[in-house]
């Protein structure tokens, strides 16, 4: 309605200018799994590691979430969400325990394969042979039985067996059983196990907590006595399920970041400790479908394949065939624009015991996704020796060759590289996608950005008067959005009009759609695409002289 002027002179009126759409975000991470601490199934907002520990404890052996987050700010993220999911049911994870006198020893993570845990506590520094007459100070050492000469390994088996290698740890045999020497905690005395209340924390606890992958302590006498010497391997008992036997709820997680609208990737670093590939690629449809259904459709998956499969087991892993070898079974195939799989894991140093730890790259990947992102945009393909390059990783589980991504990359598996002069990089930018349209992350990614910066950019159009003048500002503000990621580099053409189109005029909004309270905005868009093959052409010719 129009103001009423009712005297003579100057009135003044602020009209409202264009609606701005601004660019949503596109790297806040989602990571989902096993930790410590923390609520079950409530997101938490983490900006930093020493926000993770804070709140949801350290790393784990066996739990790759602690891992993933650390390396996604190592490798240049910023901000994360992390869901603390449940095992189903919870109350069939126990702990395996040992107790040496005042000191109580327990697996870090609940589970059947802390049982496979065992401790030593001899004199320091060691004696050959052991004494089982206790002096002061003494040694704490963790081991873990090997699995027996021709039994299958578990996969937590087989991780640990590249942990002992990569870093030359040593082994102690028994006349029935041999075990690897995971951890040693020298220099301890009687002193380090006192503390002034039960409440408080001792020396001992502190360090062990603080820094073992495999156990954590608790002392129940706080005067401070020193446990007994144990020379042959005490087992730790007592631990129950497993992540193929007692699955980790991931669909009450998954359910749980629902009322979230800033987050952008997805990782679901656990997925590949399931003693079952069959299970694991269900986990990663299962995570693909929820990136899918959700409305608006903002998450992207960086998923993990299983560690130490051949090429052939890695194809029939995302192509749901069964492989030759009997590991993979048939099953739904991988196919998805809202996902991108690599392979494979990763060595990483962790700096507390100056040893390697082999994980899967997921938590990486999405740091650099994030760093791309900051850096150039998300239309850049986060792949190659400069945005690809994993500053954390110091080794791979498996070094593929050119034949080897030969296979893999037209099956949309991503390769992680160790090249000469370059480095470990991730040398693959696909999506799980077979539509040719959707093959490449950063296309997919960037029609992501658009539509859900449209998707809430244009929110103050409902219930406006559907006619000429909304469908101006309509074509105004959208057209100036696409303009700057035109500009920015994220659409392909020389012009405008050969980078984008935008319809929004009674060409696309007749009468019959109009009376139905329907407003269509019709848009073309360009994305760029990655130089994924660089084709270098010579040829011998006679040049003219001069």
């Amino acid at each position: 309605m129009a103001n009423a002027y009712r005297h003579p002179g100057v009135y003044i009126e602020e009209l409202p200018g264009p609606q701005q759409i601004s660019g949503v975000g596109t790297s806040t991470t989602v990571f989902v799994g096993w930790t410590e601490g923390g609520t079950v199934n409530q997101p938490v907002l983490i900006d930093s590691w020493n926000a993770f520990t804070r709140t949801f404890g350290n790393f784990v052996w066996g739990h790759n979430v602690p891992f993933a987050v650390y390396n996604f700010f190592a490798e240049g993220g910023s901000l994360c969400y992390v869901v603390r999911a449940a095992a189903n049911p919870p109350a069939s994870m126990t702990f395996a325990t040992s107790v040496q006198g005042s000191l109580t020893v327990r697996a870090a993570a609940p589970g059947v394969w802390g049982n496979k845990l065992a401790v030593l506590i001899e004199n320091f520094p060691m004696e050959n042979p052991p004494s089982a007459t206790a002096k002061p100070t003494f040694v704490l050492r963790v081991l873990y039985a090997a699995p027996p000469t021709g039994t299958p390994p578990t996969i937590l088996d087989a991780l640990v067996a590249r942990y002992v290698v990569s870093n030359q740890l040593p082994s102690v045999a028994t006349s029935s059983q041999t075990f690897w020497v995971l951890e040693e905690f020298s220099g301890l005395t009687s002193a380090d196990l006192a503390k002034p209340v039960v409440t408080a924390q001792s020396a001992i606890e502190s360090r062990i907590n603080s820094q073992s992958l495999f156990i954590r302590a608790s002392v129940t006498d706080i005067t401070g006595t020193r446990p007994p010497n144990v020379i042959i391997p005490a087992p730790l008992a007592g631990g129950a399920g497993d992540a193929k036997t007692t699955p980790t709820d991931y669909a009450s997680a998954l359910t749980s970041l629902n009322p979230l609208n800033d987050i952008n990737l997805l990782v679901l670093p656990d997925t590949g400790m399931v003693d079952d590939y069959g299970t694991q690629r269900t986990l990663v449809q299962q995570a693909l479908t929820y990136c899918e259904s959700r409305t608006p459709r903002d998450l992207f998956l960086i998923a993990d394949t299983p560690v130490g499969l051949t090429v052939e087991e890695l194809v029939a892993f995302k192509s749901g065939t069964a492989s030759s070898s009997g590991l993979v079974p048939a099953g739904n195939a991988l196919n998805s624009s809202y996902g991108a799989l690599y392979c494979p894991w990763m060595d990483f140093f962790n700096g507390l015991t100056s040893r390697s730890v082999p994980i899967p790259p997921s938590g990486a990947i999405a740091g650099t996704y994030a760093e791309t992102d900051r850096r150039v945009g998300v239309f850049k393909a986060p792949a190659g020796v400069l945005d690809g390059k994993l500053a954390s990783a110091v080794g791979l589980t498996t070094l593929f060759t050119t034949t080897d991504q030969d296979v893999l990359n037209p099956n949309g598996i991503n390769a992680i590289r160790n090249l000469p002069r370059y480095g470990i990089v991730t040398y693959g930018a696909r999506t799980l996608s077979t539509d040719p349209s959707l093959t490449y992350i950063s296309v997919r990614r960037l029609l992501i950005y658009i539509e859900i910066s449209l998707y809430w950019g244009m929110q103050w159009v409902v219930f406006e008067p559907n006619d000429q003048k909304l469908w101006g500002a309509v074509n105004r503000d959208v057209t100036q959005f696409l303009t700057s990621v035109w500009q920015a580099g994220g659409l392909f053409g020389a012009r405008e009009a050969e980078a984008f189109l935008v319809q929004v005029d009674a060409g696309n909004n007749p009468p019959e759609t109009r009376n139905q309270g329907q407003l269509f905005i019709d848009i073309s868009v360009a994305p760029v695409r990655p130089a994924e093959f660089v084709i270098i052409r010579i040829q011998q010719a006679t040049l003219p002289t001069g």
